[in-house]
C-alpha cells in the first residue's frame, strides 16, 4: 500500500490511555502488579519518546543556516577524539538526557538467566505488516554497561513505535510492524521484551531470532539474507518486500557521537520516505549515501528491497563474502605493486578497504545493481550528523543518490591533480576501477553494471571503463593490464604442469657414480624476442667458462679437473638459436656432456629448469649441483639482463672449486649473498648440496606459496602487523609470481650460505651495461675470490638500503620487531612453507636484529610467534571506532 504524505501529528491520547489503564489496576490491588508496572513503564517510555521526537523535530532550528561541507575539517578526527570519552550516564548528548534515560524496561541483570536453546526457523512477519525491522542488539555483561545498553534499546524501539504511529497518521488506518532481533551478550527473557513492545504499540511485535554470547552484526545481516531468500515469505506479498536493518550502535562504545549518530540513522531508515520511497526504483535507502571508498551508508543502517538483498553474497563471518572481499583487496594491492592501479585520494586504512569487521559496513553496497537513495540534503555532512545537529524539518530532502562523494580525510591536492589527468582517473582505485574490481571478484559476470547504470556518468573516467567492460565483461581489468606498457605478473612455469617432461636421470647413473664424477650443472637458457644476439653472447661466454673448468683461488686460474654434464632447458628463441646451443655442445663435447631437458616456446617459462634440478636432487641426495642462467634478474625493474662481465663472473663463482667443495658449514654457495630484501645470491646462480635442495618445496608449489604469503603480508601491512620501513613492498622484494625463483634457493630455515666475492673491492659498477668484455682471468680483480661463510657484507646490494636508515630502524623496538624484511617476515615464510623455524645454532638469530628475543619467542609460541610478538607493537587500526 502506498503511504500518503500528511504532516505528522502527535497522539497525546495514547499516553493518556496507557496511564488511565494502569492507575485503576494499581488502586484495586493496593500495589502495582506486573502488568501495571509494564504499563507505567510503557507510559514513561512513550513520554520519553514523545519528548525526544518533539526535540528532534523542533530543536536546533537556526533560521535557514547554511551547512558547509568544510564545517568539519576532519570528521575522522572528530570520531576518533570522541572514542575514548565514556558517557555511561547518558544515552544521548542532548539536554533531555534525564528524560531519555527514564527507566522504561526493567531487568535485574544481577540475577543469572540461562537462555533456552533456540532452533532457528522461518521468519514470517504478521499479515499486512507495514514494515519489517531486523535488530542487532548487544547488551554487555557488566551490570552498569548493561543498563546503559537497555536505555539504547528502549530508545530505538521507541523510535520504531513512533514510526508506526506516524504511518497510522499518514494512512488513517491501523498499521502493524515486526522487529526480529538477535540478542548478543547479556541475556534476558524474550517474553519480557515481547510484552514491552506490545505496550509501546499494540501492533508492534518483537520476536527474538537467536541468542549469542558473542557475535558480530554478521548474524543479523545473515538473517536478513535468509529472510529475503525465503520463497514462502515472498509469496505472502504482492510487492517487493523492504526490510530495515538497525543495530544498537553505541551500546559498546557509548559516546555522545555514537548516540547522535545512532539516533539519526534510526530515524532515517524508519522514515516513510525510506520505508516506501517516492521513486520505487530506489532499492537501498538510508540517511546519507557515500561513494568515496565504498558504496556505503556510514553507520550501517538501511532499508532495502529483498530483490536487491537477493543479489548479495551471504555476509556470514568466514564465508564466501569475507573471502572474496579480501581477495578483491589483495588483487588490487598486487596491481598497485605493478603500477596498474593507484590510490591517491585516500591513505591506506583497514576500514577504507572493508577488511575485518569493516567488511559488514561495505556489504549492503557491494553489488553494482544498487539504486541508492537518501534522506539528508547534499550539504549535510557526516560531521553534522554525528554532532547531533541534523534537523528533520530543514535537513531532510529525499532524493536518489549519489549526491555526495567525500566522507573523511580527503586529500585536496590529489583531487585537484586528478581533475586534469584522465589517465590518473582511469587508474584511481577510489573511483571506478576499485568498484569494478570488487564487483567482478565478488559476483563475476553478475557484477557487471548495466549499460544504463548511473556509475558510468558519475565517476570520472567512466566512459573509458564502460567501453572496456561492455566489450570484455568481468575480464575488463585483466584487459587493461594487457594493454598497459608496464610490467605485468606471470608465472615462471609452463601453463600446464603436464607440459614439463619427466627427464630420466637414471640414464646417467654410471657417469654420475664414476670415480671422477662430472660437475653437474643445470642451465636455464632464455632467448627473449628481440634479444637473440645478447642471448647468444651470453651463451658463448658461459660455454667458455664451462670448457675451461673450475676456477681455483690459489692458482687464480681455471683448471679442468672434472668434466661437466650440462642439463639445459631452452625457453623462447627460434630454430637458429636452438641450433647454436646444439653447435656449442658438439664443439665442446670433450669437456661437456649436454643433455637437453626440454624446450618451451615462451621465454617466460624460466622455472622448469629448477624443477628438474629439484627432481635430480631428490633422486641423488649425495651430489652437489650448480644452477646458472644466461640472463640476469632485473634490479628494481631496471633491466641489466645481459651484462656479460657479470654473467661471466657469476658463472665462474657458481662453478668454482671453492663452491663445489662439500662443507658441513655451508649448503649453498654463490658470488655474493645478501639477507635483504630476501635471502639471495646476486645473479641467482649458485651451487648447492642436493641434501639441502631435496628438502625445498617443489618450485611450482613454491611460487604458489609465495603468492599466498605475499597476499597475507600485504593485508597484514594494512593491519600494521608488519612495517616496511627498510624497503618497500615490490613484486621482486616479496617474490610474486616469476620473482619467486630468486627466493627459492634461500627459502629453507636450515639454509647455510657462503660466498666467494671479496668484501673490500669494487668489482664493477652496479649497472655495467651490455658490452661484451673479453676474458682477462689472471689480471682482473673480478676473480680475486675469497671464500667465507655468509652473510659478511652489507645487508642489501648497493644503492638499495642506506646504513643510516637501517640503524634508525634497528633503534626502535616497535619497528624492528615488525619489520617484514627482518625476522617477522622470514618466520612467517618459514612456518608457512616448512612448518618450522631455524635451529638454535642458526646464523639468523645472531645476524637479524632482536634475534635472541625471536629465538626465545619461537621456544614459547612456535608457529604463532609472529602474531604473539608483533601484536605487542602493532599500531591500533585507525578506522572509525564503530
Amino acid at each position: 500500500m502506498r503511504i500518503s504524505r500528511q504532516s505528522f501529528r502527535s497522539r497525546r491520547s495514547s499516553l493518556v490511555d496507557i496511564i488511565s489503564r494502569a492507575i485503576p489496576t494499581a488502586n484495586q490491588n493496593g500495589l502495582p502488579n506486573q502488568r501495571t508496572s509494564v504499563l507505567l513503564l510503557a507510559a514513561l517510555l512513550f513520554l520519553s519518546t514523545f519528548l525526544l521526537s518533539n526535540h528532534a523535530t523542533h530543536s536546533n532550528i537556526d533560521g535557514g543556516r547554511s551547512i558547509q561541507p568544510t564545517e568539519f575539517a576532519s570528521v575522522h578526527g572528530l570520531l576518533r577524539s570522541d572514542a575514548s570519552k565514556s558517557n555511561s550516564a547518558a544515552v544521548t548528548g542532548n539536554a533531555n538526557d534525564s528524560e531519555v534515560n527514564a527507566p522504561t524496561f526493567s531487568v535485574d541483570f544481577s540475577k543469572a538467566y540461562t537462555p533456552l536453546p533456540f532452533k532457528k526457523g522461518s521468519l514470517s512477519p504478521p499479515t499486512n505488516s507495514s514494515f519489517v525491522v531486523f535488530y542487532n542488539l548487544f547488551i554487555p555483561k557488566e551490570t552498569n554497561e548493561a543498563k546503559y545498553a537497555v536505555g539504547v534499546m528502549t530508545e530505538q524501539l521507541g523510535q520504531v513505535a513512533s514510526s508506526l504511529r506516524r504511518l497510522e497518521e499518514l494512512n488513517h488506518d491501523e498499521q502493524s510492524a515486526v522487529v526480529f532481533y538477535n540478542l548478543i551478550g547479556n541475556p534476558f527473557p524474550p517474553e519480557a521484551l515481547g510484552v514491552f513492545c506490545s505496550e509501546l504499540h499494540p501492533r508492534l511485535v518483537c520476536q527474538q531470532i537467536n541468542y549469542y554470547e558473542t557475535a558480530s552484526e554478521a548474524v543479523t545481516l545473515q538473517d536478513i539474507h535468509d529472510f529475503c531468500h525465503d520463497g514462502e515469505v515472498q509469496s505472502q506479498s504482492d510487492r517487493d518486500i523492504r526490510v530495515t536493518y538497525i543495530h544498537s550502535k553505541g551500546s559498546y562504545h557509548h559516546t555522545p557521537v555514537n548516540a547522535n549518530w545512532r539516533r539519526e540513522l534510526t530515524n532515517a531508515v524508519l522514515h516513510p520516505d525510506c520505508l516506501s520511497p517516492p521513486d520505487d526504483k530506489c532499492n537501498v535507502c538510508g540517511a546519507s549515501f557515500f561513494t568515496r571508498f565504498a558504496f556505503i551508508y556510514p553507520g550501517n543502517m538501511f532499508t532495502a528491497k529483498c530483490s536487491y538483498i537477493n543479489e548479495l553474497l551471504p555476509p556470514l563471518t568466514g564465508g564466501e563474502y569475507e573471502r572474496l572481499k579480501t581477495e578483491s583487496v589483495v588483487k588490487f594491492l598486487k596491481l598497485r605493486l605493478w603500477g596498474h592501479l593507484n590510490t591517491t585520494l585516500l591513505h591506506d586504512r583497514f576500514d577504507y578497504y572493508g577488511l575485518g569487521r569493516f567488511q559488514l559496513e561495505h556489504w549492503i553496497g557491494s553489488h553494482s545493481s544498487i539504486q541508492p537513495c537518501e534522506l539528508h540534503r547534499k550539504n549535510v555532512t557526516l560531521g553534522y550528523m554525528v554532532s547531533g545537529k541534523v534537523n528533520s524539518t530543514e535537513d531532510y530532502s529525499w532524493g536518489m543518490g549519489p549526491r555526495r562523494e567525500e566522507v573523511v580525510d580527503e586529500i585536496p591536492e590529489a583531487q585537484k591533480a586528478l581533475k586534469s589527468n584522465e589517465d590518473a582517473q582511469f587508474k584511481e582505485y577510489y573511483l571506478l576501477p576499485g568498484n569494478l574490481l570488487k564487483w567482478f571478484t565478488l559476483y563475476g559476470s553478475k557484477g557487471i553494471p548495466s549499460s544504463d547504470s548511473w556509475v558510468w556518468d558519475f565517476f570520472a573516467g567512466g566512459s573509458r571503463w564502460k567501453r572496456l567492460v561492455m566489450k570484455h565483461g568481468e575480464r575488463a581489468i585483466d584487459e587493461m593490464v594487457k594493454l598497459s606498457t608496464l610490467p605485468a605478473s606471470y608465472s615462471a612455469f609452463a601453463a600446464n604442469s603436464t607440459e614439463t617432461r619427466s627427464f630420466q636421470f637414471t640414464n646417467d647413473n654410471e657417469l654420475l657414480s664414476s670415480s671422477k664424477p662430472p660437475v653437474v650443472v643445470f642451465y636455464q637458457i632464455t632467448i627473449p624476442e628481440g634479444k637473440t644476439n645478447e642471448a647468444a653472447y651470453a651463451l658463448n661466454t658461459q660455454f667458455e667458462v664451462f670448457t675451461k673448468g673450475q676456477y681455483n683461488i690459489v692458482t687464480r686460474s681455471y683448471e679442468p679437473l672434472r668434466n661437466t654434464i650440462l642439463y639445459y632447458t631452452i625457453s623462447g628463441g627460434d630454430s637458429k638459436s636452438h641450433a647454436l646451443v646444439a653447435s656449442l655442445c658438439k664443439t665442446r663435447s670433450k669437456s661437456i656432456t649436454c643433455r637437453r631437458l626440454d624446450e618451451y616456446k615462451s621465454p617466460k617459462a624460466t622455472g622448469e629448469t629448477v624443477t628438474q634440478l629439484h627432481n635430480f636432487c631428490i633422486a641423488n641426495p649425495s651430489h652437489r649441483v650448480a644452477y646458472v642462467t644466461n640472463q640476469l634478474p632485473t634490479i628494481n625493474n631496471k633491466t641489466e639482463r645481459y651484462s656479460m662481465q657479470k654473467i661471466r663472473a657469476f658463472t665462474t663463482a657458481a662453478t668454482s672449486k671453492m663452491c663445489l667443495k662439500s662443507r658441513d658449514t655451508c649448503n649453498v654457495c654463490g658470488m655474493e649473498f645478501y639477507p635483504l630484501p630476501y635471502q639471495h645470491f646476486r645473479g641467482n646462480m649458485f651451487t648447492a648440496s642436493c641434501e639441502y635442495v631435496a628438502n625445498l618445496l617443489p618450485p611450482r608449489q613454491f611460487e604458489q606459496s609465495m603468492n599466498s604469503i605475499a597476499s597475507e603480508a600485504l593485508v597484514s601491512q594494512l593491519e600494521t602487523k608488519f612495517t616496511t620501513e627498510l624497503l618497500p613492498f615490490t613484486p621482486q622484494n616479496i617474490g610474486l609470481d616469476h620473482y619467486s625463483l630468486e627466493h627459492w634457493i634461500g627459502s629453507h630455515p636450515e639454509f647455510k650460505p657462503c660466498d666467494v666475492a671479496p668484501v673490500q673491492k669494487s668489482w664493477f659498477p652496479s649497472m655495467s651495461g651490455n658490452a661484451f668484455v673479453p676474458n682477462q682471468y689472471a689480471s682482473s680483480r673480478v676473480y680475486d675470490f675469497q671464500w667465507a661463510l655468509a652473510p659478511r657484507r652489507n645487508s642489501a646490494p648497493e644503492n638499495q638500503l642506506s646504513l643510516a636508515k637501517e640503524q634508525e630502524v634497528i633503534g626502535i623496538d616497535g619497528i624492528a620487531f615488525r619489520e617484514y624484511f627482518y625476522l617477522a617476515g622470514n618466520l612467517l615464510k618459514w612456518y608457512t612453507m616448512y612448518s618450522k623455524a631455524p635451529p638454535d645454532d642458526s646464523w639468523v638469530w645472531d645476524w637479524y636484529p632482536r634475534g635472541n628475543e625471536w629465538r626465545q619467542g619461537v621456544a614459547r609460541n612456535a608457529s604463532s610467534v609472529v602474531e604473539a610478538i608483533t601484536k605487542q607493537y602493532a599500531v591500533p587500526n585507525q578506522g572509525v571506532p564503530f
